[in-house]
């Protein structure tokens, strides 16, 4: 039996990082994973280490590293639920075509396995039936795409195609995209790999090439920790299951209430239409949780009521922050419970409720819409989940 970290050990083999890697991953991590796997060990899967975006408290963006190509070039990639097509910046680049990220951008010039993807061929018909669109080149009729996000930020350039590398796994004629131009920026990762149910996915390609199960799971860390992200089987002891549905690539739950302190908040616009169930989508590329207008203020009005040594900052309606308050000798924040059919809950304690903005005033991790229900990023840090994409369930830590 050997330590994780030991030079004989596999999983060491395996995951092949550098050690600035396995020196940040937290005791607590390794706590979870011996509490979660206790009663076998993991079952085979695909699995690669995540780290945060920053160490910033209101970023709660989280990453991962593949590698493409022959010879493989490392790259660290955004992890997106609700993606679908998956892209990183390419060399050359049009003239001030890239933005500046954390290590060398992938030439496509050094590999020897690396080729485009023709224009209406079925590849590029697939892509186009995602949320990216495609058209032909003039000169050589290669598959051109253009992905446009939600936060108006776009992504240009070659559909093609490449080996891909994932620990000890090569999995060739991965398809994906070759950026080389963007608008109008993006963070310090190389691009975005989509988790979402459709063919072209990372996820579906994964799942297709080495043949896993159709599940991912997940922890992801603090800022100050390493998680991790596996495609395939994986351990359902100490989870409670709810339905996962999927409408136009995206995954989404049946919320059925949340609470503050144990009493609910009412969900529902109006008096005269109250639903038991609302539509709350999944997006692990949305930093943080969305909740109509209505519901985030009774939301925050709730938190203010039971908060203790914090006062509340008022002015703002978009967003809801408090003030420490130094006369105060107790510090406590509610527990807040989201609450999915089957009377599964994912707890909010306070690191997954709240985040500490530079001043020391603490935000509440939701943000106001017109009239969506969407549970993002920052809502499940430091939890294990599992999304079954075959039996269409969604595992969440048993209260």
């Amino acid at each position: 039996m050997l330590h994780t970290q030991h030079r004989c050990s596999p999983v060491q083999q395996m995951m092949d990082l550098p050690s600035s890697w396995h020196q940040h991953h937290s005791m607590g991590l390794h706590r979870e994973r011996r509490l979660l796997f206790r009663r076998r060990p993991p079952p085979p899967n695909i699995s690669t280490p995540v780290t945060s975006t920053s160490a910033a408290g209101a970023d709660h963006g989280f990453m991962t590293q593949v590698a493409i190509g022959t010879p493989p070039r490392t790259q660290t990639v955004l992890i997106d639920t609700a993606a679908s097509f998956s892209w990183v910046q390419c060399s050359p680049c049009a003239r001030n075509g890239c933005y500046s990220q954390d290590g060398p951008l992938f030439d496509t010039r050094t590999s020897s396995t690396y080729a485009t993807v023709p224009c209406s061929t079925q590849p590029c018909v697939s892509v186009d039936a995602t949320m990216a669109r495609t058209n032909c080149s003039d000169g050589d009729k290669a598959c051109l795409y253009r992905v446009e996000y939600t936060d108006r930020s776009v992504s240009q350039g070659r559909v093609s195609r490449d080996t891909l590398t994932l620990g000890q796994e090569k999995l060739h004629g991965f398809m994906f995209g070759c950026s080389r131009h963007h608008e109008p920026t993006f963070g310090r990762y190389s691009g975005i790999f989509g988790f979402a149910n459709d063919r072209v996915s990372f996820f579906s390609q994964v799942v297709e090439k080495s043949r896993q199960y159709r599940a991912f799971s997940y922890y992801l860390p603090s800022p100050s920790s390493v998680g991790y992200i596996q495609v395939g089987s994986y351990d359902d002891g100490g989870l409670a299951f709810t339905p996962m549905f999927s409408r136009n690539l995206y995954y989404f739950l049946a919320l059925t209430g949340i609470t503050v302190d144990g009493s609910p908040i009412d969900l529902a616009s109006s008096k005269l239409s109250k639903p038991s169930e609302f539509v709350m989508y999944l997006d692990l590329g949305s930093a943080f949780s969305l909740l109509p207008s209505h519901v985030y203020k009774r939301l925050c009005d709730a938190v203010d009521q039971g908060i203790k040594g914090y006062d509340r900052i008022h002015g703002g309606e978009q967003s809801c922050c408090f003030d420490p308050s130094f006369l105060s000798t107790e510090r406590a924040v509610p527990t807040v419970q989201i609450q999915f059919r089957n009377d599964v809950r994912l707890v909010l304690n306070e690191a997954r409720l709240t985040y500490e903005t530079p001043d020391e005033r603490l935000c509440l991790g939701f943000v106001p819409s017109a009239n969506r229900f969407l549970l993002g990023s920052m809502q499940l840090q430091m939890a294990y989940v599992v999304q079954d994409v075959e039996k269409s369930i969604m595992g969440f830590p048993r209260t």
